[in-house]
């Protein structure tokens, strides 16, 4: 019944939604191909180029899931190199990024709506052996879909975080039946498998893999420049640099009040700016050029020659995490704002201190940690970022101290490739 009363909801939403597609095509930049992938149809080289093979099917929602992917997509490229994979994405960002990928994946596409025609359609095209959803991707009909098939589902680097524990306790019923479906789980920690647990799942179905996003070099060679921004042509003698990634709406009027403040002190200080979502990028400009400061586009910078910017607007895709290696301080976005923060092992990796707002529900263990272990620094407005980075820019012994336990906070995980290969090899030799 309950899923009767979800499939209905999603007939009315597509039903409702069609006819504000064209507007949205228009003026969202999505692009056609992209919604016919959502609705299930997809192009006729791609189909045909899985017809009959059976891949391995691996889900990641946007760009830290996908770089999570990397590595482990690599493995089973070595280890079953005639196994095709089909690499699917919930974000528009984290699509284009996947596509980097090149022979890595055999075929990217966006990842179906979950109402049972749809996903029936997609699964009976592909016909998977295997599927993998990284993280926290709990689709019912997908799902539902998937398991009336026999195709075994794995959710690895799971994670149940609690804001969304708590929205799944609401639903118990419909989720407990959903997760049911999954074949194993590998949790990243102990606290994420009992909350899994707790959902109905049986036990014996659930190991403690760890995050693949601590893997040894998770997030990858992949992608063109990887975010360097010629190293020695912004670091000029005595300059500082600010970096603040996957900036929202909100943050970033507050962190520019902070940098202008800032460059009364520091002249020298360079601030790296990252919107979270492309699409807000023409956003993000307009406002820079309300604050009329000096600033580039990384898009449209072909070397820096002698004039450095004041701002540099990071509006290319997948380049952040190896512009964090630059930074004397790295901010976090999404959490001076309730976005649940984003993925703070990045600047970490590059040992970098970390500074981030209160609402880090998706990266709390982590940020939990960083916090108590000294590695970063919980902020919450104007007055508390101007004080830390003040601080970190006068004293650059104590940001790299600090840069040094953000990295003992989220350390290298070398085993969690290995385990989650362990579990994927069983059910591909089934497949």
């Amino acid at each position: 019944m309950v899923y009767w009363i979800y499939s209905l909801f999603l007939t009315l939403f597509l039903f409702i939604g069609l006819p504000l597609l064209t507007l949205v095509l228009l003026f969202k930049g999505r692009s056609r191909q992209e919604w016919l992938e959502r609705v299930g149809f997809y192009p006729k080289v791609l189909k045909d180029s899985f017809r009959g093979c059976r891949p391995v099917w691996i889900h990641a929602v946007s760009v830290g899931e996908v770089r999570a992917a990397a590595c482990l997509i690599s493995q089973i490229k070595e280890k079953f190199p005639d196994r095709k994979i089909l690499f699917s994405t919930f974000t528009s960002t984290g699509n284009k990024i996947a596509r980097r990928m090149g022979a890595h994946v055999d075929g990217v596409i966006f990842f179906p709506v979950d109402h049972p025609w749809i996903v029936r359609r997609a699964l009976k095209l592909f016909d998977p052996s295997l599927l993998i959803f990284l993280e926290t991707e709990i689709w019912p009909n997908f799902l539902r879909s998937a398991y009336s098939r026999g195709i075994p589902t794995l959710l690895l680097s799971g994670r149940i975080s609690p804001k969304a524990f708590r929205r799944y306790r609401i639903l118990r019923h419909f989720f407990s039946s959903a997760v049911r479906q999954f074949t194993a789980f590998g949790m990243q920690n102990e606290n994420y498998a009992e909350r899994i647990i707790s959902m109905g799942v049986d036990p014996a179905k659930v190991s403690i893999m760890g995050n693949l996003k601590q893997a040894p070099g998770e997030w990858g060679s992949f992608g063109k420049g990887d975010g360097k921004l010629d190293l020695d042509l912004t670091r000029k003698e005595g300059s500082r640099i600010l970096v603040a990634g996957s900036t929202h709406r909100g943050e970033e009027e507050i962190l520019l009040d902070v940098f202008v403040f800032l460059k009364s002190q520091f002249p020298d200080l360079l601030l790296v700016l990252a919107p979270r979502h492309p699409q807000r990028f023409a956003e993000v400009e307009r406002l820079l050029q309300r604050r009329n400061v000096n600033y580039k586009r990384r898009s449209q910078m072909n070397g820096f020659g002698t004039a450095l910017p004041e701002v540099i607007f990071l509006d290319t895709l997948g380049d952040l995490p190896g512009v964090y290696r630059l930074a004397d301080v790295a901010f976090v976005g999404g959490s001076l704002v309730d976005a649940g923060g984003h993925n703070l092992m990045e600047p970490a990796r590059w040992r970098k201190p970390i500074l981030f707002g209160p609402y880090m529900a998706t990266f709390a263990e982590i940020a939990e940690e960083m916090k108590k272990n000294g590695g970063g620094i919980e902020v919450r407005g104007r007055e508390d970022l101007i004080r830390e980075i003040s601080d970190l820019l006068t004293d650059p012994k104590k940001g790299m101290k600090m840069g040094e336990l953000a990295a003992q906070a989220v350390g290298r995980d070398s085993g969690v490739v290995e385990r989650s290969m362990a579990l994927i090899s069983r059910y591909i030799a089934q497949g």
